[in-house]
């Protein structure tokens, strides 16, 4: 167990200080996926080598998967800035690309002591790596990886490693031929010999420097296989705060002392240990953020140590209070009902602007403003702004923010406003999402309720919502005149395809007339498109029935019915548009007027079919929105179902819900009461009728709508079948059920359908 924790701590460690692959990539990109705006930028803060520990929700560390702005890799910097006191002259790339692609490297015209004593350490460095290169592959399968780590001839390294000392006079290159000891002391488990070498000749005889904390940092994994778990997380917390580079491993290995309850405190000594342990523990836990603030402050008010922690519970407070995707929800922007702790931040902030040790007073004027305007103190906010001199991008862009949320209204010259915005900053901005909810926000508790739509939505969004409020609300903005260059914006982004506005308009509102059950009404609307939308045309057979459910089944094979088919019915198409649809349903309604019985018995039985197959549980029920049938859950929220969603876009929208339309159309509309309207119709049939198989089958169909309303609505009034061993299922006492057993039994559809339904035998089994 010991030498695999200390393969663990080494790993987590670079393997070799001069000439490791193991970089870090570094950069100022931050993006937090969908969860929350991030407003602030967190590299605000005056320690760049603390970066790492920024907040990051996905990754151990903050921007560990990035390159740079220039999209470069970025190399340890305190390796690299410590090799510039030997190579004297020469450039930062030049460095780097000695120690890190040695092979490469074109020593031509390097001949100065220096560089010659320079390239012989690397040369030996690049030995080390290559002989402890399987420690990168702890986990390989392959036989030589493995055999590697029982070949490495540690004696003889360490016999060259001290040859070439004893001839170095440089005092950073003896340094590192120290590290190199040390480290191959460590990796062939000569755990004690480490330790004492460290003593004897770092520890207190060299500079504290970065080589001296990479030396510290491979004694503290020494110390740990030892055993002496305190001693190693004293180490690795002075690592962490003191090294540029091992801040990431020191971090990682100081975790697995704490997890043997080893925090090193048995080793401190003054403020500057007392200050270490605490940024440590504050980075590992966020239960008490202020007060560890609060505590870091007082031991030592100017340690740029406090910003990073000040950094970190900023956003977190982010993570409350700007939430993404805001919605239809109940809640606001910001959202600090959810947050308590910006105004201690707030106060914080004050002190430090106040304190006249602190240097960098413009992180913390920035901080004061940003944290006043959560507090909904535009005032103080753009006053305290203006005193900043600092950060011009992060001043420029909450002065935007700030800005658009002191509006109450949005005028034509807000709006301008807001082009020049839109025109002038790129859209991958994390603020500009946020702006756009503040915007639609002011529109929709203004009424303006076509323009709130726009902001987040395509036109074709409209089609499952069905709110005539809305389709109103879009038409009168369509027709403003004088519309300023934003509004024309608004209308240009409108579609994801080639649409005409108000013909589109106009077709949802067909549409909205049609589910209303209002074909007259429907009709009107549909003669006023002049360019129709391109839609899947609409099978006569809506007018025919089926008793197989099957939504995946061709409808050829399972619409059997074909009443439709008639004479009576000419005027019916194989085929047809949402508009003769309408002029249909207008038709079979006047038939139903028809003074010949069999006339309005059988249109009664072709509008009863229509309203069954649209409704939500019916064949056809996506065809008015041009949308398949697939599946139960985008159709019916069960009523006995605990996680029913009850939002309905069109009820959203009429009670003013929610503090946008961003997502209002994920909340469409499916339930009409169509069934109930089926069941009418169904009913009038049988009323209309001497014909039992034809009744027989109404009551069958009606049935299935019983059962759309139980599905939609619950019932009390249901019983309990088996359908096998492990399979019990709730359904309705179906009324139409009892009638079809008691008064048809002696029918051939009542035969049928007690083989071919398992549910009317189940009830007939059980009543």
């Amino acid at each position: 167990m010991r030498t695999i924790l200390t393969y663990t701590m080494a790993f987590i460690s670079s393997i070799i200080f001069a000439s490791d692959h193991n970089f870090v990539c570094g950069g100022d990109g931050y993006w937090e996926g969908d969860s929350f705006y991030n407003l602030f930028v967190q590299t605000n803060i005056s320690a760049k080598e603390f970066y790492p520990f920024l907040r990051d929700e996905y990754n151990n560390f903050y921007g560990e998967n990035y390159y740079d702005e220039k999209k470069e890799i970025v190399y340890p910097r305190g390796n690299v800035n410590l090799w510039k006191e030997v190579l004297l002259d020469w450039s930062t790339k030049d460095i780097e690309n000695v120690i890190y692609n040695f092979d490469s490297f074109n020593w031509k015209n390097k001949t100065t002591k220096a560089e010659k004593s320079a390239k012989t350490y690397i040369e030996f460095a690049q030995q080390c790596s290559e002989a402890f290169r399987y420690r990168n592959k702890r986990n390989s399968w392959d036989y030589d990886e493995i055999l590697a780590q029982k070949t490495v001839n540690t004696e003889a390294l360490l016999a060259k490693a001290n040859l070439l000392l004893s001839a170095e006079a440089n005092q950073q290159l003896k340094a590192r031929y120290y590290y190199q000891i040390i480290r191959i002391l460590h990796y062939s488990k000569s755990f004690s010999e480490a330790v004492n070498f460290y003593k004897t000749k770092v520890e207190d005889q060299l500079p504290k420097n970065e080589i001296y904390y990479y030396i510290t940092d491979q004694v503290a994994g020494c110390y740990y296989s030892l055993k002496d778990y305190e001693k190693a997380a004293y180490l690795f917390t002075k690592v962490l705060n003191k090294s540029i580079d091992r801040k990431k491993s020191a971090f990682l290995s100081y975790n697995f002392c704490a997890n043997k309850n080893a925090e090193g405190k048995p080793y401190f000594s003054g403020i500057d240990d007392e200050k270490d342990v605490l940024l440590i523990a504050s980075l590992r836990d966020f239960s008490d953020e202020v007060n560890n603030i609060n505590k870091f402050i007082h031991l030592d008010a100017k340690d740029p140590r406090v910003e990073l922690l000040f950094m970190r519970a900023l956003s977190n407070v982010e993570r409350d209070i700007w939430p993404r995707n805001i919605g239809t929800f109940d809640r606001t922007l910001p959202n600090i009902q959810n947050n308590k702790n910006y105004k201690e931040l707030l106060q914080i902030a004050e002190q430090q602007i106040e304190n006249t040790q602190i240097k960098n007073k413009d992180f913390w004027k920035i901080t004061s403003s940003y944290l006043s305007f959560i507090n909904n103190d535009l005032t103080t906010a753009n006053q305290k702004l203006n005193k900043v001199q600092s950060f011009p991008e992060q001043k420029k862009t909450l002065s935007i923010i700030y800005k658009v949320f002191s509006w109450d209204t949005i005028t034509p010259e807000n709006e301008n406003y807001l082009i020049k915005i839109i025109e002038d900053h790129p859209t991958n901005e994390d603020w500009k999402p946020l702006i756009l909810d503040r915007i639609s926000h002011i529109y929709y508790k203004n009424n303006k309720i076509g323009k709130a739509f726009l902001v987040h939505n395509h036109l074709e969004n409209v089609k499952n919502i069905s709110s005539l409020e809305l389709l109103n609300a879009l038409e009168k903005f369509y027709h403003k005149p004088n519309k300023s260059k934003y509004e024309n914006m608004l209308l240009n982004n409108k579609s994801q395809s080639s649409l005409d506005f108000i013909s589109y308009i106009n077709h949802q509102k067909g549409v909205y007339y049609l589910y209303q059950k209002k074909p007259k009404e429907a009709l009107i609307y549909f003669n006023k498109e002049k360019n129709p939308p391109r839609e899947a045309s609409i099978p006569g057979t809506i007018f025919s029935n089926n008793i197989k459910e099957c939504f995946s089944c061709p409808e050829k094979n399972i619409m059997a019915d074909e009443v439709y088919k008639a004479d009576v019915f000419s005027f019916i198409k194989t085929n047809f548009s949402k508009k003769e649809l309408a002029i249909n349903l207008i038709e079979l309604k006047k038939l139903t007027h028809n003074e010949k019985q069999w006339k309005s018995k059988l249109a009664n039985y072709l509008l009863a079919n229509y309203y069954n197959n649209i409704s939500n549980t019916g064949y056809y029920r996506g065809i008015l929105t041009n949308n398949g049938n697939c599946c139960d859950y985008n159709y019916i929220d069960y009523a006995n179902d605990r996680y029913k969603n009850t939002k309905i876009g069109a009820n959203i929208i009429a009670n003013r819900s929610g503090y946008t339309l961003s997502d209002v159309s994920y909340y469409d509309k499916h339930y009409f009461g169509l069934s109930d309207t089926a069941i009418e119709y169904y009913q009038k049939v049988i009323d209309l009728s001497t014909d039992k198989e034809l009744n027989a089958r109404c009551l069958y169909l009606m049935a299935k709508c019983e059962l759309n309303d139980y599905y939609n609505n619950g019932s009390s009034n249901t019983f309990e079948i088996k359908l096998s061993e492990y399979q019990t299922i709730q359904l309705p006492n179906y009324n139409s059920f009892k009638i079809l057993k008691e008064q048809y039994s002696d029918t051939e559809f009542h035969k049928m359908i007690i083989r071919e339904c398992s549910y009317f035998k189940a009830y007939s089994s059980h009543f």
